[in-house]
């Protein structure tokens, strides 16, 4: 790892350069040297440097000075500051200034060594963490989420309004339909991408756990309680709490949600004191929440309160034109995951027996069935033998003839991407990114189908 790092050496001393060049490179670091504070900014703004190793008493600009001046420019570079024996005020004067650490002339290599290995690993965490937040980012941006039926196109709308504030919002849909996908999706396209995303299934907790769960606990509370536990609220303190199966949220629990809700503030089990929260709350239900209410199951005032926002999900079976879509883009997915592996569409056969099928497991129950084609692969096309026996028993018997299929295909291509061009008024940049196609893709198939 240590030869992709960049080291900076910022001494008036040639014969210090020289030394300290030869030692850090032997030990596998790039090494730039330079003899003042200007020429060291003038490296640190035209060159990548990771690491600024910068003698405290040099001519014209002071290491002090170049130490304040790298951290206002690139506060991620690390710097260590080299100073003379008994100076050691001037070491503390570099720490509160910023420096990452001090080591004093003569130079303990090893020392030297120990504290770069340090920043190397500090470095190597914070890099990393910022390459998950970028790659869930990513992976939850609002072009990624998959329909080009209108009902989906108003969902994405909704979504892409209420992601830019902080206003509670209930998703309402069967199992399998992607309430916690466009939950994410509201989370992390606005300003609260940043902070925590804390999901929680409400079914899943025993019910004398709940409220510990989300509010926390003070230690001794209850039987098991060793220690202080703050909760999924505080834990997302500035983020979005996402609360899957409300409905399942025990009676006795509900007027505490309530108060936290309208209140802005948690009192954990066995405390005495109420803790401020600033946290969203999406909540999730597998059924009619209204109708929960209507049967006393659940607080009307809590339903009014988490009902800020309203996003019906649909089922599968009510939006039958995604299924080409989101086949497509199932495929790629684990084409992406399985680089080796030779599947790139689905027979026509296929098509029609998914196009016919219910789906009581929605988009997730279609995604499983792809994922077990690519795990009996048999070729480039998934064929009906690759289905699983309890699909193939709900649908027709008769397989249509597979030209009529391909036309069937065609129909439904043509007319996900018209409904897809007007409800983006034309966007064809947008309508290509919900597609999941290129550009030039788009305008090939626009100029077949006549729509152009």
């Amino acid at each position: 790892m240590e030869d992709s790092v960049s080291i900076l050496v910022a001494d008036d001393e040639e014969d210090f350069r020289i030394i300290f060049s030869d030692i850090l490179k032997k030990m596998g670091y790039q090494v730039r040297t330079v003899q003042n504070g200007l020429e060291a900014i003038s490296v640190i703004e035209n060159q990548p440097v990771d690491i600024a190793l910068i003698d405290f008493k040099m001519p014209g600009m002071s290491g002090i000075e170049l130490l304040k001046e790298i951290k206002l420019r690139t506060p991620q570079i690390e710097v260590i500051v080299i100073t003379g024996m008994g100076t050691i005020d001037s070491a503390v004067e570099a720490m509160k200034s910023g420096a990452y650490d001090y080591i004093t002339k003569p130079v303990n290599f090893e020392e030297l060594e120990s504290i770069l290995r340090r920043i190397v690993h500090t470095q190597s965490l914070i890099k990393e963490n910022q390459f998950l937040k970028e790659t869930i980012r990513q992976k939850y941006k609002f072009q990624n989420l998959i329909g080009a039926t209108p009902r989906m196109q108003e969902i994405f709308e909704i979504i892409e309004k209420v992601s830019k504030n902080r206003s509670t919002v209930l998703i309402q849909g069967e199992n399998g339909t992607g309430k916690e996908l466009i939950a994410r999706a509201v989370h992390f396209n606005g300003p609260l991408a940043e902070k925590p995303f804390m999901p929680v299934d409400c079914s899943a907790i025993p019910e004398n756990l709940v409220e510990s769960e989300l509010f926390g606990h003070e230690k001794g509370s209850f039987t098991g309680a060793i220690y202080s536990k703050k909760g999924l609220f505080r834990l997302a303190q500035g983020g979005t709490v996402f609360l899957d199966e409300i409905e399942e949220l025990p009676r006795e629990v509900q007027p505490k949600l309530l108060r936290a809700l309208q209140e802005r503030q948690v009192k954990p089990v066995g405390g005495s004191k109420y803790v401020p929260i600033e946290v969203r709350v999406i909540a999730a239900a597998n059924q009619d929440l209204g109708m929960a209410v209507a049967k006393g199951k659940f607080r009307e005032d809590l339903f009014y309160r988490l009902n800020v926002v309203q996003i019906d999900v649909p089922p599968l079976r009510e939006r039958r034109d995604d299924i080409p879509v989101l086949v497509k883009h199932f495929i790629e997915k684990y084409r992406e995951k399985q680089k080796d592996l030779k599947i790139k569409r689905v027979s026509p056969e296929v098509l029609r027996i998914f196009m016919t099928y219910h789906w009581p497991g929605n988009v997730r129950e279609l995604e499983n069935v792809i994922e077990r084609a690519f795990a009996l692969e048999s070729g480039e096309s998934i064929q009906v033998s690759d289905l699983p026996d309890y699909l193939l028993k709900q649908v027709p018997k008769t397989i249509e003839n597979p030209t009529t299929a391909l036309r069937s295909l065609e129909e439904i291509e043509k007319e996900a991407i018209e409904r897809t061009l007007n409800a983006l008024d034309g966007d064809r940049t947008r309508t290509a990114q919900i597609l999941k196609i290129d550009r030039t893709t788009l305008y090939r198939k626009m100029k077949r189908y006549g729509l152009s």
